[in-house]
This record gives C-alpha cells, sequence and structure tokens, in this order.
C-alpha cells in the first residue's frame, strides 16, 4: 500500500513539474503566441490614422502629399511576412530596427501561397505591419508577389495553387482594397513582376486589377509594373495605363547593363518608382551571378541617376536569404551592400 502512495505521488509530483514547464515555455513565448492570434476579423482597417503619413496622389512625374509637397519614397524590402514569423522576427521590434535605418517606405511581399493558406493573413500579419509603419511615419507598399503570366499561369517562378493568377489576384485586391481603403499609409502594388504576355495583355490585366481596387472605394496611389520581369517600359508608349493615381514601377540589378537607356525616355513622361534595386557585393556569395556587382560600378551611378530625377526606390532586401542581402546570415552584420543602403537612407540610430 505504501508503495502504491509512493508511485502515486511520484506520478504527482511527476505531472505538476511538467505542467510548470510547459506554463513557463508558454509564458516565454507569450507574446510570439499572440501574434498568431488574429487581431479580429473585422471590415476595416482601424487605426489613429490622422497620425500617420497622408496619402500620396501623382501629379505628372512627381509624387505628392496631402499639402501638394513632393515626397521621393525610399526604403527597403522586408522579408514576407509568414517566413519572417517562422524565424521568431515577426514583430514590433524587428520593424522599428527597419524603420531606424532610415527612409520613409516599406515593400512587403505577399506571398500568394502564404496568404491562400491563412485565412487571417490580413489580420494576422498586414494589419500590424501597417499600425507599426503608421505610427513611426512610414509608407507600406502592399506588393502582391507574383511573377509570371497572369493570364495562363506560365512562367518558372509562379507559385504551386490551383486558383487563376488573374482571378485570384482580383480576388485578393477586393479584399485588401476594401480593408485598407480609408488608410492613408497604404500604396497598392498591383503585381511583382509580369512575365511571357505582350503590352497589350498586360495592360487589359493590369486595368482590370485597378478597377477592383477603385470599385472597393481606395484612392490610395497604386503601383503598375511592366512586361520583361517589370524593365521593360516600352509598354508605356502607346498602351500606358490612362488611370488617375497611378504611378509605374521598374526593377534594376547590375545585368541590367542599359539601364540608363531604357529609362530615359520615360522618367520625364511618367512617375516612376524602382521597387526592386540591389546587388551583390564580392563580400558574399550568390546564387544568381546577374546580382554580382559593385558600390562604384553599379550603386553609385544608379543612385545618382535616380537622385538627379527624384525617382523614389526600394532597396532589396531588409533580410539575410533574399538576394541581394542587405545581412550575414543570422543578421549578425551588414554586407557591403547593406552597409550602401544604409549610408543612402541615412540611419537614424547614427
Amino acid at each position: 500500500m505504501k508503495k502504491q502512495i509512493k508511485v502515486t505521488l511520484i506520478v504527482i509530483v511527476a505531472a505538476i513539474i511538467a505542467a510548470a514547464i510547459i506554463w513557463y515555455v508558454m509564458y516565454l513565448r507569450g507574446k510570439e503566441q499572440d501574434l498568431l492570434t488574429p487581431v479580429g476579423t473585422r471590415a476595416e482597417f482601424i487605426g489613429d490614422t490622422d497620425k500617420y503619413p497622408t496619402m500620396l496622389t501623382a501629379k505628372g512625374t512627381q509624387i505628392l502629399n496631402a499639402d501638394g509637397e513632393q515626397v521621393v519614397l525610399k526604403g527597403v524590402m522586408v522579408p514576407e511576412s509568414r517566413s519572417l514569423y517562422e524565424e521568431k522576427k515577426f514583430n514590433e521590434d524587428f520593424y522599428k530596427d527597419v524603420f531606424a535605418k532610415g527612409g520613409n517606405a516599406i515593400r512587403v511581399p505577399i506571398s500568394p501561397v502564404e496568404y491562400k493558406n491563412d485565412d487571417y493573413y490580413m489580420w494576422r500579419y498586414l494589419d500590424r505591419i501597417v499600425t507599426w509603419a503608421g505610427e513611426n511615419d512610414n509608407y507600406v507598399i502592399l506588393d502582391w508577389d507574383y511573377t509570371g503570366n497572369p493570364i495562363d499561369g506560365s512562367g518558372d517562378e509562379m507559385p504551386d495553387l490551383d486558383e487563376n493568377p488573374l482571378d485570384y489576384s482580383a480576388e485578393f485586391w477586393k479584399n485588401i482594397a476594401d480593408y485598407f481603403k480609408n488608410t492613408p499609409n497604404v500604396i497598392f502594388e498591383i503585381y511583382n513582376e509580369p512575365v511571357g504576355m505582350s503590352d497589350s495583355e498586360w495592360k487589359r490585366c493590369a486595368e482590370s486589377l485597378i478597377g477592383v481596387i477603385r470599385d472597393a472605394g481606395a484612392k490610395q496611389l497604386i503601383i503598375v509594373g511592366s512586361p520583361d520581369y517589370c524593365y521593360d517600359l516600352g509598354w508605356l508608349d502607346e498602351l500606358g495605363v490612362k488611370n488617375d493615381n497611378t504611378a509605374f514601377s521598374v526593377h534594376v540589378y547590375p545585368d541590367k547593363v542599359f539601364w540608363q537607356k531604357f529609362l530615359s525616355g520615360y522618367v520625364t513622361s511618367y512617375p516612376l518608382i524602382v521597387t526592386e534595386w540591389g546587388y551583390a557585393d564580392d563580400d558574399i556569395e550568390v546564387k544568381n551571378e546577374k546580382l554580382k556587382g559593385t558600390r562604384n560600378v553599379f550603386g553609385i551611378k544608379f543612385t545618382r541617376y535616380l537622385e538627379k530625377h527624384d525617382i523614389g526606390w526600394i532597396a532589396v532586401g531588409y533580410d539575410d536569404t533574399v538576394e541581394p542581402s542587405m545581412f550575414t546570415k543570422g543578421y549578425k552584420k551588414l554586407t557591403k551592400w547593406g552597409e550602401y543602403v544604409t549610408e543612402l537612407l541615412g540611419d537614424k540610430e547614427e
């Protein structure tokens, strides 16, 4: 009998210890777990938006705020939200570090796969990012991160989804625009990199997605990409989107050796934003050799051109995995490219 009581006591004590350990672990991870809890499936963004940067408007080749002052967007592309969470870095402190680097905008890539797999993606991640950015006087470019043909779904980088890309993009933008339609610091980038279609086909796709956003009541700035991985601006000559408050994006990396020639015909006619650019210097290895470049040969020349024409830009990326990375593995230190971006933004911590 005494032996049985002893065994019972041991089991009870073990259970108490196990419960205490579980509670302690949950306590330590409390903040992280809270981030996985949806903030609520409300119909519209709620925040103190009067304190956020004002809505931007494209006029001529310039982008203006509500006071009619020119705003040149400068900032970095942050990691995709779900992947950042998996690294245990999706929290306000991470984004405060980003904002502390300087600049006035961040670009947030939204994976169609992650969005599809998480019914609460908008509330779980985007709502928080927009709030943190607004409170730190930053704009947020919401980038729908498809790369390929939106009509037939072709392209080596297209996600493995059953949905037709154009139809799914329309569904996405209907939800996003309806939710953020009264949030002044949000900018909509309708499609990351169109590939494998004619200019006229892309124009029809772009105008249909713009129409979805406007029909939802959202009046904010819309960024429209271009064919050939968001590089060929030639479609604007005769087929450019005729719509209020749109700007046009271009992506430039060191392999685009004739970038100045390609841009020169459009900088005086359209509001342009470089929503991706960067290079990988000799201090890091990259899988994509097309990204290899240096500050002197590519970086300085490109940034001087952008400054001359007041063209906004987003650097890729505030990350330790996406190429070209601003950080070495584990965010231990800045790469040469990261150091250059930090200099350009004027680190607020310095």
